[in-house]
């Protein structure tokens, strides 16, 4: 062991030295780039570095949920459908539903993190139904649209979108076709008089799809998969009835039977045969805007935590005084704060790729798109943590609440319905793990960023010293960087032993996803905290990302010497377990795990809720 120790102290010169040949400032608005871009040089966006326009359009969207939404929450979940669209169209007035649309189709056109920012406040209504019914309209009832979309398609289409005068609908998925969503089997044939494309099939499960006026939809024609624009009036398109869901009661879903269709031929959405790039597209947006709409359900179900356990008394004295109690509030404000991180990392990193492209240029959408899937890595992530952080947070919600969680009248219980559904749509969680490590080993093989030269910079898994690090934060530092040699190294490892047919081995994958996943939490966290400058902030946050980083720390080592445990039991030439099981004796934290679960609780308490906005 001290061998090691000072091999590791005569590597730590080459290591900083070696970084240097990466120009991690060009790593900025790529994705994947937390991966190779270190503490000291890596930047994130987040929420202390809004803009005051963005703080303004924060404000506005937050009183409209607070004022107009909240006080008829109860009436939407009755499925009261006038009202739900009369709260649509009142979105549409107040520019909620043209984020994302150009101006001269009556649209705002913001950046995609003051996008965010707005889903964000809007679910301060605390009502997923209205959310979803608003968020599957802004994003994949309109981006195909806008992004694929002709002159006269965007005319006629986007302005009555962007109004909410119309209701948008993306129809994907059918009876045998979910996850595997191309293998659709919807036909399209052209008519005899060459006007029209005749449409048959059906898609299923298709949220707003009994009150949209407008459908994205995607059939086969002759063989090549092809999006269609179809209008409620087409003849043919047969709204089913209303699925009884487990939540979401206050929205609607919907089988669509089309039966011979008539869709004119210009609606066809952008190629014959390109339906595929455009249905797979859009959904990494509606991804990330997940984890902000699971981020700030997170939040509020803390904030009743709180308000229940101070309230609710047993053996004399409030159950929030109970230990037991204190730590599960604590991890879900720990969890809430890693999702919300992680949402405005992903968003702000696309701005910042979105920014250096010509607006003025033709291709300036396809661009775009690029710039949204080179974050694939970091979109599917944000989809994952903030589904599971609500999962998580809902289901301690419930168990502090006790019998009172089990019964209607108490929000929590609404809660833990209408959550259910955040791991199965835009992609299960399952499918973005897959996303996560194939597009790892995506942008290593074709090395997209320089994930080769720093698996050889970290070959000898050396770690930073305290100039390399975070002031106050150094022996936080160097467990993020001694995680990044560690997925590194396994990366290399899964790539020499099974190269592109990692892919095919769901259990190394979804263990990979997992690790990535962990990292990419404490990597953000620990730039986000560069950000902070208002004292107290700083004061609350610190013990947060401390225990946070702890945390997924011992998700790294564990995922890891999983992986390796098993590539060295089918390959002799590869022993990475031993050196990180030596090398993760080299960090060590002074605060132990309870104590910054104690200190973290007591912020908690005296801000009656989640403490850690601004």
């Amino acid at each position: 062991m001290e061998q090691l120790v000072e091999n590791k102290v005569m590597k730590i010169e080459d290591l900083i030295e070696g970084s240097n040949l990466i120009d991690h400032k060009k790593m900025h608005g790529r994705g994947g780039a937390f991966l190779v871009t270190t503490v000291c040089d890596g930047t994130v966006f987040s929420r202390e570095l809004f803009s005051e326009d963005q703080i303004m359009f924060r404000d506005s969207a937050k009183e409209f949920a607070l004022k107009r939404v909240l006080p008829v929450v109860d009436k939407i979940e009755l499925f009261d459908e006038q009202l739900s669209k009369k709260i649509f169209r009142e979105m549409g007035d107040l520019g909620f539903l043209g984020i994302d649309v150009p101006e001269k189709f009556g649209g705002m056109d913001l950046d995609k993190s003051t996008s965010c920012l707005i889903i964000d406040a809007l679910s301060s209504c605390r009502n997923p139904s209205i959310m979803v019914t608003s968020s599957a309209h802004t994003g994949i009832g309109t981006l195909p649209i806008i992004w694929y979309g002709n002159e006269s398609q965007k005319e006629k289409y986007l302005p009555k979108l962007s109004t909410g005068e119309w209701m948008g609908c993306f129809a994907l998925t059918e009876p045998d076709a979910g996850s595997d969503a191309l293998s659709g089997k919807m036909k399209a044939e052209l008519s005899s008089d060459g006007k029209y494309y005749i449409l048959n099939g059906q898609k299923i499960y298709i949220t707003n799809g009994g009150w949209a006026d407008v459908c994205t939809t995607f059939a086969s024609v002759n063989g090549k998969y092809t999006a269609f624009i179809v209008d409620k009036n087409c003849e043919g398109y047969i709204i089913g009835a209303e699925e009884k869901k487990m939540g979401l009661k206050g929205s609607s879903t919907v089988t669509l039977f089309f039966e011979n269709c008539k869709v004119p031929i210009d609606n066809v959405l952008g190629e014959i045969g390109q339906g595929g790039p455009i249905a797979l597209n859009v959904l990494y947006t509606g991804r990330y805007k997940l984890g902000a709409t699971t981020a700030a359900g997170s939040k509020y179900s803390v904030d009743l935590a709180v308000e229940f356990s101070s309230e609710r008394k047993q053996f004399g004295r409030p159950i929030i005084e109970f230990g037991m109690m204190q730590r599960k509030i604590v991890h879900m404000a720990r969890r809430a704060w890693e999702a919300d991180a992680l949402v405005y990392m992903t968003s702000g990193s696309i701005d910042v790729a979105i920014s250096k492209l010509d607006k003025d240029s033709p291709d300036y959408y396809k661009q775009m798109q690029r710039c949204i899937e080179d974050h694939s890595i970091e979109s599917s992530i944000c989809k994952n943590v903030g589904s599971e952080a609500l999962a998580y947070c809902v289901d301690e919600g419930v168990q502090i609440f006790g019998g009172a969680g089990f019964i209607e009248d108490y929000p929590i219980a609404q809660m833990y319905r209408d959550e259910r559904i955040n791991r199965i749509f835009e992609g299960t969680n399952e499918i973005n793990k897959l996303i996560i490590s194939g597009y790892a080993l995506k942008k290593a093989i074709l090395d997209e960023i320089p994930i080769r030269e720093m698996i050889l910079l970290r070959s000898d898994f050396g770690i930073n010293d305290s100039s390399n690090s975070i002031q106050d934060l150094i022996e936080e530092s160097q467990a993020v960087e001694m995680s990044r040699t560690i997925v590194l190294n396994v990366l290399n490892d899964l790539i020499v032993a099974y190269g592109q047919d990692f892919k095919n081995d769901q259990f190394l994958v979804e263990n990979f996803a997992e690790m990535i996943t962990a990292f990419s939490i404490m990597d953000t966290g620990i730039k986000k905290i560069k950000n902070i400058t208002n004292h107290d902030q700083k004061r609350f946050t610190l013990p947060v990302l401390k225990l946070s980083i702890l945390v997924n720390y011992q998700e790294v080592l564990s995922k890891s010497k999983d992986i390796c445990d098993y590539i060295e039991n089918h390959n002799d030439s590869i022993s990475t377990l031993s050196k990180i099981d030596d090398c993760s004796k080299l960090v060590s934290f002074s605060e132990s795990k309870i104590c910054l679960e104690k200190k973290i609780f007591k912020d908690i308490y005296k801000k009656k809720g989640y403490h850690l906005d601004i």
